[in-house]
């Protein structure tokens, strides 16, 4: 079994677990509520989602013996707790990535200046612990495999490139680590588990 076909079939596991476990509904004092009633939540689903593309880019990582794995999560940076989605570094070029995962670059005018003060907070953080390495920061938009056919969020994207933060889509990223997976099939894959999920 290739390493994309194993990550999708740990996906599909890592999927149905969640709707196993952790199906969230509607509730009384939701605009939804009141219009539909108790009804699987589409804003819990995303958040979940959201944390899927951090498993995914994370399981892509440990399949690569020359990249390495750093503690992600909630953590102590210049004494304030800060959630770092993704951090990892290339061994042989003596490279640090910190990425910050969005499944939906769309983020509301409070969101997305405290995105890049986040990100540029981090990035400083790691340049000051890790200094023997070079420091490669920015955001990973996994949702988009690249960016030829988006037409919503290129404003919020344009924003972040303004301020020094770069923007991989999930090409970008297949190429950073050396992984292949077409678009096709990474769109394909999505699709099914959107049936999943529906189902």
């Amino acid at each position: 079994m290739t390493t994309i076909h194993k990550l999708k079939a740990n996906g599909i596991l890592w999927v149905k677990n969640m709707l196993k476990f952790h199906q969230t509904k509607t509730k009384h004092g939701s605009i939804s509520y009141l219009l539909f009633g108790a009804k699987p939540s589409e804003q819990s689903l995303n958040i979940k989602m959201g944390r899927f593309g951090e498993y995914l880019a994370k399981e892509l990582i440990k399949q690569k013996t020359h990249l390495q794995l750093l503690t992600c999560g909630v953590q102590s940076i210049n004494n304030k707790k800060k959630d770092v989605d993704l951090i990892f570094i290339n061994k042989h070029l003596k490279i640090i990535y910190y990425r910050e995962l969005k499944g939906n670059i769309k983020l509301d005018t409070e969101k997305l200046p405290a995105t890049i003060d986040k990100c540029n907070i981090i990035h400083k953080y790691l340049q000051t612990k890790y200094p023997e390495y070079t420091n490669n920061f920015g955001l990973l938009h996994w949702s988009v495999y690249n960016r030829e056919l988006l037409t919503d969020g290129i404003t919020n994207i344009k924003m972040f490139e303004i301020n020094g933060i770069k923007i991989d889509h999930m090409h970008d990223f297949l190429q950073l680590i050396d992984v292949k997976w077409e678009k096709e099939d990474y769109y394909k894959y999505f699709k099914k588990l959107g049936h999943l999920i529906k189902k």
